[in-house]
């Protein structure tokens, strides 16, 4: 995985720059992929150096047919109901509720853990996207109640 972050960013890199690009550039976000893609690999190695002896695993029922066919339907619901709402309900909520549903749905329940990390995920979101890169996001009905 680090040597597809080095090839991903090399690529990016040669991305031209364009007259009419914001203060991102169109190299700005498959860099920052690219970025975060090197840090989770590194993190990957690093736990791997770590591991003193695999545990055993666990065997998992076989899915039927019918399951891998439902299973991203419902990821595909779960991703259009947030669309919808989005423009209503605002960007962070919506966001913590989707990831809260995600992990929900693929079977990780809900605790106060959960919420944390939707919640803390939703606005490290908005300060990537909107505080640190300027980009628009819809708010919601949440600024005409203050």
């Amino acid at each position: 995985m680090l040597a597809l972050a080095v090839g991903y960013y090399l690529l990016a890199a040669q991305i031209p720059e364009s007259q009419l690009a914001d203060a991102v550039g169109p190299q700005g976000l498959p860099r920052i992929y690219a970025y975060v893609l090197g840090a989770l690999s590194l993190v990957l190695i690093a736990q791997s150096f770590r591991a003193s002896s695999p545990e055993p695993r666990a065997e998992r029922p076989t899915p039927s047919a019918r399951s891998r066919v439902l299973r991203p339907a419902g990821v595909i619901a779960i991703g259009a109901i947030y669309i919808a709402v989005v423009p209503w309900l605002g960007y962070v909520p919506s966001l913590a509720a989707l990831i809260a549903a995600t992990t929900y749905y693929q079977g990780g329940g809900f605790n106060r853990r959960v919420a944390l990390v939707a919640v803390s995920g939703a606005v490290l979101f908005w300060l990537l996207f909107v505080a640190l890169l300027g980009i628009e996001h819809p708010a919601g009905f949440w600024p005409a109640l203050f």
